[in-house]
């Protein structure tokens, strides 16, 4: 076997502490941007929801948004590919689109059926789910209360939980 030129070594030198410095940032990134913090104070479309879901069962302390809005499994390629076009979805709606209504796509509502699946295991057990409506079609107000938005086809529209008083 020949030796590594020196050149090359030169560049294997750089190119690694490089690569593994692109890898902390895209995982401190990718950490950074699941929180719950970071979705319900950045992006001005999800104040209500952020608002609401602090209210409800599935407040912060307990459940964040990726808890139900990012995939959970094991491929961490699946999991970056859907993060980044949701999350790229998301910036493109929020700067250029203005929702009124927030949609999620099928590819979403299959990550948040799983999730909800995931969680709440021990009581969809004795429930027979096959063929039938998603978790979120009749529970679509647990996470996030009953605001004003419009989250995928039904409307929500009974007021907030006020803070202190009647």
């Amino acid at each position: 076997m020949a030796p590594i030129p020196r050149k090359y070594k030169k560049l294997l030198a750089i190119s690694i502490p490089v690569l593994a410095i692109f890898i902390g940032f895209i995982a401190y990134i990718y950490e950074y941007t699941s929180t719950t913090n970071y979705c319900g104070t950045t992006c001005h479309i999800m104040d209500e929801a952020y608002a609401t879901q602090l209210h409800s069962a599935h407040r912060e302390e307990l459940v964040g948004c990726g808890d139900c809005h990012l995939y959970h499994g094991n491929n961490i390629v699946y999991s970056l590919v859907y993060k980044g076009y949701s999350g790229m979805k998301d910036v493109y709606k929020n700067a250029f689109d203005q929702p009124v209504v927030l949609h999620t796509t099928e590819w979403s509502q299959a990550v948040i059926q799983k999730n909800c699946l995931r969680c709440h295991q021990s009581v969809v057990d004795k429930i027979q789910i096959g063929g039938g409506p998603q978790c979120f079609d009749c529970h679509r107000s647990t996470p996030h209360g009953q605001g004003t938005q419009s989250f995928g086809i039904q409307t929500i529209s009974t007021p907030l939980r006020s803070n202190g008083g009647s």
